[in-house]
């Protein structure tokens, strides 16, 4: 059966249809939600949570209009999450593993971990579609079409919302260093 022809079962309360999307779409929504939060848990639940977001919100969805459905459901998964950051300010994955490996001693160690852990806050601080977008960008690597296509937006507005986060960490960190002096 065609994707357009479950939808619209499911809008007519057809529980199999539902479990046959779900189904469908399950592992391309966890995904993402998982490279999104690095987070196992927090992925699983914020999966959970857009299924049930699709179900109560399936009747909205036209199957005939621009958006196709996986489409639909990724922007509900990534508005899922940006509520989630903005409700808890959740903290982002430790990243010691990407720190590169010295010869230097211990104080330098302590010292390297502690302005690194001072960027993550800063980071946790950025409007959530900002700090997001540039942890899509420096740590998980992904190239801007990538994030664009994940946030649903174009190339150049992930562009600029970097260029405005990385701006606004620029300011927040050089207000912190004269603070310290």
């Amino acid at each position: 059966m065609d994707e357009s022809e479950l939808v619209k079962r499911c809008q007519g309360g057809d529980r199999q249809a539902f479990e046959e999307l779900i189904r469908r779409y399950y592992g391309y929504v966890s995904g993402f939600l998982l490279k999104t939060t690095a987070d196992r848990a927090l992925a699983e639940d914020l999966t959970q949570e857009t299924f049930l977001k699709m179900i109560r919100g399936i009747e909205g969805f036209d199957p005939r209009g621009r958006a196709a459905f996986g489409t639909w459901l990724i922007s509900i998964a990534k508005n899922t999450c940006i509520d989630a950051l903005r409700r808890n300010r959740l903290r982002l994955e430790e990243m010691d593993a990407r720190m590169p490996a010295d010869e230097e001693g211990p104080s330098d160690e302590i010292e390297r971990k502690l302005r690194y852990e001072g960027l993550l806050d800063e980071i946790r601080r950025l409007p959530p579609e900002q700090g997001l977008a540039i942890r899509m960008k420096y740590v998980e690597e992904m190239t801007l079409a990538e994030i664009a296509e994940t946030f649903g937006v174009a190339p150049k507005t992930i562009k600029s919302r970097i260029h405005e986060g990385m701006g606004k960490l620029r300011k927040r960190l050089k207000g912190r260093r004269e603070e310290e002096s």
